[in-house]
Parts: C-alpha cells; sequence; structure tokens
C-alpha cells in the first residue's frame, strides 16, 4: 500500500492559492476590499472614533443598484405587450407611475448610498422617507394592481424590487436611528469638553 505524505510546503502554498482566488473574487464583487487595512480600523476605533455605516444596508443598496437596470429593461419590454390591452387611463397611469419610479428610484439609491457610506444624517434621512413615502406605495401599486395585466416575469420581478425595498426600510431605519444617537452623543460630548463646569 502507498501512502501520501503531504509537506508542510505544499499545505501552505494551497493555502496561499485559496486565498488569492478568495480575494479575487470578493474583489469583484466588493471592489476595494482586499486593499482594506483592519489593523487601521482597531487604530481608528481605539482613538475613539466608530464606523456608523451599517453593512446590511449597503449590501443591500449595492445589489439594488446592480438589479434596477435589470428591473428597467424587463419592464421596458413588457410595456407594449400590455400596452394595446390596458384603458386609456391606465395607460396613463402606467406611464406616469413608471416615470416616477425610475427619476425616484435614481435619487433615493444615491443618497442612500452616498449617506449610508459618509454618515450624513440628512442624506439618510431623505433616502428613508423617499423609500416609505414614495417609492414603496408606487412598486406595490405595480405589483397589486390587477388593472395593468402583469405578467409572471413581471410580477417575480416587482417582487424582487418590493423585497429590496423592505430590506431598505428596516435597515435603513436602524442605520438612521445609531446615526442620531451617535450625533446626539457627540453633541453633547463637545458642549461638555467647550464648556467645563463651574468650580
Amino acid at each position: 500500500m502507498k501512502t501520501i505524505h503531504f509537506s508542510p510546503i505544499g499545505g501552505a502554498l494551497i493555502i496561499i492559492m485559496w486565498k488569492e482566488r478568495v480575494t479575487s473574487v470578493s474583489d469583484h464583487i466588493f471592489p476595494g476590499l482586499s486593499n482594506y487595512n483592519f489593523n487601521d480600523y482597531d487604530a481608528y476605533v481605539s482613538k475613539g472614533n466608530e464606523v456608523l455605516s451599517n453593512l446590511p444596508l449597503q449590501v443591500a443598496l449595492y445589489f439594488n443598484i446592480v438589479y434596477f437596470p435589470v428591473w428597467l429593461i424587463v419592464s421596458f419590454e413588457l410595456l407594449p405587450l400590455k400596452y394595446e390591452l390596458l384603458t386609456a387611463l391606465y395607460q396613463f397611469i402606467l406611464y406616469l407611475v413608471l416615470a416616477t419610479v425610475i427619476v425616484v428610484e435614481v435619487v433615493r439609491l444615491y443618497m442612500g448610498y452616498m449617506g449610508n457610506l459618509k454618515e450624513q444624517i440628512p442624506e439618510m434621512a431623505g433616502f428613508w422617507l423617499l423609500t416609505i413615502l414614495l417609492q414603496t406605495p408606487l412598486q406595490l401599486f405595480l405589483l397589486a394592481c390587477s388593472g395593468l395585466y402583469p405578467t409572471l416575469l413581471d410580477s417575480i420581478m416587482q417582487f424582487i424590487m418590493c423585497l429590496f425595498l423592505l430590506l431598505e426600510l428596516v435597515f435603513g431605519f436602524i442605520a438612521l436611528r445609531r446615526s442620531a444617537k451617535h450625533s446626539v452623543q457627540s453633541f453633547h460630548l463637545a458642549s461638555f469638553h467647550t464648556n467645563p463646569s463651574p468650580k
């Protein structure tokens, strides 16, 4: 019987190759991840700074940005098939809703992406309000309105978009609440240091 011996050098080489492959794939999915230095993060946090960006929200926004052009292409490809079946009123409503959804989605995704990355409360609040007040009702209308004669593909695409909106509402609320709480604490600390109590 022949025995196989593994050398420590061969095992280390396999691990190095595996790490390089995983890093390469990860860098294609999340650009800039391989350039991140975790030692710098530890030094940053130890000085009293805290990163407030919400990772689940950023991931949801990233995949929503990737998915939005696909949703747009499918919606415009299916539009001629449904157009002749619709009444004049529903034709007008469909075009108006699609135009509004496209404009709001571009603004909303930009505000959410930049607000979360740069930890800016006004952009995050604008993103969250646009999501809950405009985009969610419009997308639910496109999903649930039977007068628009939705196809199976149309319903699946709308359901995925509504799922993104639901995730972004939850994670956006958490991120916004955390950022606001941190901002209030920073304000109180700053006022405490600038106005020391009298002796």
